[in-house]
């Protein structure tokens, strides 16, 4: 039995970095040179690296193209020690991408992407995919509101099966990659009462539930079946909520903030990682503060994860109740 298997979409991002023009508005006469960098493998991608990083192992169910980028991928994952036995290689297909414009600092979202052509994760499951992906301790899916085909069937019922099986299941929703008018939880009713852990940040909590304040928006998701709701509000820190309870954290600063692309996906695994090891949940929401403030200070979503063991020393600094 392996601890975590995910489902959810892989791709490239691509990284601009370096000294940009004054403003935005030089940069349709700007010719300067500038630093770029190709990751692997978007926010799901970040997440089981992550993961892995902090010593779980973790399989992945996914389709990438059969190409040099899906080669790209499929290597640095297999180098992270991930099980990739599951990712469908799709021929004549091309992947997703993701553009990040940091000239002008950090920045949550692409300036532009590229949408795959293949499916994002496959919208079937054989009987004997889904027993080996639920021999795991977690079952998790990161990117379910980006990809409407896979709303209202197979990946729904592959949590409610998890969840009969004794998993653990966690969700971190992310957003619609196509026009969608608030609430998005439209898209999420029926897969909800299945999810123990969900995750969103400050931004999709609204838009999903169109409500006016982050409390309300977790009261209403509780409400929609969900057990825990852990809303990422970005330098304002986090905070997790149960029916009646909440308990915020802090943003962990250890170092000058450099790009922000994965820190939420890396305190998805955080948080994972405590859950695997049935921490409390504040011990929990402070492990995966700390992973993600390692993470801000470099470049890319995985590239700066820290070890299970540097968090742990930062963490015995800041909460000796824990250690």
């Amino acid at each position: 039995m392996r601890d975590v298997s995910v489902v959810g979409p892989l791709n490239i991002d691509l990284l601009i970095t370096g000294q940009g023009p004054p403003n935005w508005e030089s940069i349709p006469t700007w010719d300067g040179p500038s630093d770029m960098e190709m990751t692997a493998a978007g926010s799901v991608g970040y997440t089981v690296q992550n993961l892995a990083r902090l010593g779980l192992s973790v399989r992945i169910s996914s389709c990438l193209p059969d190409d040099p980028l899906g080669a790209f991928i499929l290597d640095a994952l297999q180098r992270a020690e991930i099980d990739t036995r599951s990712v469908n290689l799709v021929p004549d297909t091309v992947g997703g991408i993701g553009v990040y414009m940091l000239l002008f600092g950090s920045r949550k979202r692409p300036l532009t992407y590229r949408l795959p052509t293949h499916p994002m994760w496959p919208l079937e499951f054989s009987s004997e995919e889904i027993d080996t992906l639920l021999d795991a301790k977690l079952l998790h899916n990161g990117g379910y509101l980006h990809y409407k085909d896979a709303w209202h069937g197979a990946t729904r019922d592959l949590f409610k099966e998890a969840k009969a099986r004794g998993l653990i299941t966690s969700l971190d929703s992310q957003f619609p990659l196509f026009a969608m008018s608030p609430p998005w939880i439209v898209g999420l009713e029926d897969v909800l009462p299945s999810i123990d852990i969900f995750m969103c940040d400050d931004g999709e909590a609204r838009h999903l539930t169109a409500a006016s304040s982050l409390d309300e928006a977790a009261r209403i998701l509780l409400d929609a079946g969900t057990q825990t709701v852990i809303i990422k509000q970005g330098d304002q820190g986090s905070t997790v909520y149960q029916q009646g309870w909440q308990h915020h954290q802090d943003a962990i600063v250890l170092g000058e903030l450099v790009d922000s692309i994965g820190a939420g996906d890396t305190f998805d695994a955080g948080f994972l990682y405590g859950t695997l090891q049935n921490w409390p949940l504040e011990k929990r929401m402070l492990f995966a503060s700390i992973a993600a403030g390692f993470t801000v200070t470099g470049v890319g979503g995985s590239q700066t994860m820290p070890s299970q063991t540097q968090v742990m020393i930062e963490m015995e600094k800041r909460e000796s109740r824990f250690s």
